[in-house]
């Protein structure tokens, strides 16, 4: 590769797309270490495969590596799509008044959307560096391998790109917009200087640069991936038009730039941060996300033998939020908690709790005179003989909506994670009885990866357990208040741990929910402890990526 100049002169203008900042020269170095190096010399250099670094991948493991992180890719991109999209019909947002000054309602939502955004940017540079070494791989004896992970590298960087250069075109209207993006907010993990740090990557002319370069070394790589199965490959198809597609608009919009108005925002950009370069937006962060789907996948900090602690306090109809630190779909959705389930306990215990004379005779009308459990199972036999299964070894007593849909999970599976806690709604069995079969009822139906509250047809994690819950007039329920994040009625995991510890100020006969367990994680201790409801009520102000807090 070292013999060829023009390859050379193609990757010094892209490797800081994947190699953090290398220039000419060390691509040159760079290409005459690796120049006749066998693969197998190179993984000796790379980190052990046990760290799944991209370069000591077997096959079948680069491959499934290759389809999970298009999934992921193809959800930021709707993630980035969907806040661009609520901005776009927005446009009064990016305006102050006459005084150039922003109201309070119009600053949250502006900060929700930059939020969202920086999230998912921090995400694609996890995916960015993770596949950075691609310049390792030989491209004459592995071919298709490299010109792989160079797509999944230069994908996520064109889709920060396109969406980056958006939202600075919309956020450029104002010097008092510039003032409020870059506002630390400690809650979403938005750094001080943070705008005007992100305005240098996308506006500095080295990205002008990565913009032609890589594109044109991208060219080369896609008739060798094109020549393999990509266009039999949904994923790998739908990557490469959406690459295209990015790349199409990022230079239309380019040249719509007054060349004043992009002299003006050199200077704007240098006035304000100098000559500092700086991306990823966190840096730690997005390192350690670009290896952790496989490092962290099935490892969590909470214990087996602390979740069946936990299990003796659990009665059914509590609801469990949980959070692993290391999971790529707490991506894009706010706060220290991103997920939320109800527990309902095995079929053994379901019984147990609910078939007793009392829930009984006061729910005689739904359950038709037969017990809580016969009703169930002649009711909805398909979803009891579920209910019955062990897919994950183990007796399922959480009913959950996932990526999947509304599923069953054992303990051990739906709330094995790096922090996990409980809460019980203060009602009767009677009223939980109620609020376990409206969970039921929703067994089965798929995702809603809109986070609408208002349709049935699909459903978010907190949306089942807000719809089992939701009061009616035949039972007192939990009123969960919703919040609006960027136009939209939802509730967010975090906002329910929120409203928990602001009740816990209210008199007791009007509190909703009692505490019952905290299982709190220690990134550094490698575990976690049993903790109590003081450190629990705090949690939902803990920085959402804060993930070494300890």
């Amino acid at each position: 590769m070292s013999r060829n100049p023009s390859v050379l002169l193609i990757l010094c203008a892209l490797l800081a797309l994947g190699a953090g900042g290398i220039g000419c020269d060390d691509a040159k170095k760079t290409g005459q270490a690796v120049a006749g190096k066998t693969r197998a010399a190179l993984k000796k250099e790379a980190p052990a495969a046990s760290e799944r670094g991209m370069l000591g991948l077997s096959d079948e493991e680069f491959r499934q590596k290759m389809e999970d992180d298009l999934l992921e890719l193809r959800r930021y991109d709707q993630g980035l799509e969907q806040a661009l999209s609520y901005a776009r019909q927005h446009p009064e947002l990016f305006t102050g008044d006459e005084d150039g000054a922003f109201g309070a309602t119009q600053r949250v939502e502006l900060r929700q959307i930059w939020g969202a955004v920086l999230d998912y940017m921090r995400a694609l540079d996890g995916m960015k560096l993770y596949w950075r070494d691609f310049h390792h791989i030989n491209p004459l004896k592995e071919k298709e391998r490299h010109a792989a992970a160079f797509l999944m590298g230069y994908a996520a960087w064109m889709t920060q790109y396109h969406y980056g250069l958006e939202f600075i075109d919309m956020a450029l209207l104002s010097r008092p917009m510039d003032i409020l993006l870059d506002e630390p907010d400690a809650r979403r993990d938005i750094p001080g200087k943070a705008f005007t740090r992100f305005k240098l990557e996308i506006l500095h002319a080295k990205a002008m640069a990565r913009l032609a370069g890589s594109r044109n070394y991208y060219q080369l790589q896609r008739a060798i991936v094109d020549e393999g199965q990509c266009k039999t490959w949904e994923a790998c198809d739908w990557a490469l038009t959406r690459v295209a597609e990015h790349h199409s608009e990022s230079v239309k919009r380019l040249a719509k730039r007054p060349g004043i108005r992009a002299g003006f925002q050199a200077f704007d950009i240098m006035r304000d941060f100098g000559l500092e370069a700086w991306f990823p937006v966190q840096k730690g962060v997005a390192q350690w996300m670009g290896d952790t789907r496989v490092r962290r996948l099935h490892e969590h900090l909470v214990s087996r033998a602390q979740l069946l602690e936990m299990h003796a306090k659990m009665e059914p109809a509590d609801i469990v939020v949980a959070r692993k630190n290391w999971f790529l779909s707490n991506i894009g959705l706010p706060g220290f908690w991103p997920h939320a389930e109800l527990y309902i306990g095995s079929p053994a215990e379901l019984s147990a709790y609910f078939d007793t004379p009392e829930v009984t005779a006061q729910l005689e009308q739904e359950l038709g005179g037969k017990s809580f459990t016969e009703h169930v199972k002649s009711a909805h036999p398909a979803i009891w003989a579920s209910y019955q299964e062990r897919p994950h070894g183990d007796p399922i007593r959480i009913i959950e909506a996932t990526s999947e849909g509304v599923i069953f999970s054992a303990l051990e599976y739906g709330a094995g994670a790096d922090y996990v806690g409980v809460m019980r709604p203060r009602r009767s069995r009677a009223e939980k009885a109620r609020a376990v079969l409206r969970a039921l009822s929703y067994y089965g139906r798929p995702y809603d990866f809109n986070f609408d509250f208002l349709t049935d047809e699909t459903v978010v994690c907190t949306e089942l357990v807000y719809k089992a819950w939701e009061p009616t007039a035949t039972n007192r329920g939990v009123e969960f208040d919703m919040v609006r994040v960027m136009g939209r009625n939802t509730l967010p995991a975090n906002d329910m741990v929120r409203q928990f510890a602001e009740q816990l100020e209210l008199p007791d006969e009007t509190r909703q929910l009692d505490f019952v367990y905290f299982l709190d994680g220690h990134e550094r201790a490698k575990g976690a402890i049993v903790s109590n409801q003081d450190a629990f009520k705090l949690t939902w102000l803990r920085p959402k990526w804060d993930v070494m807090q300890d």
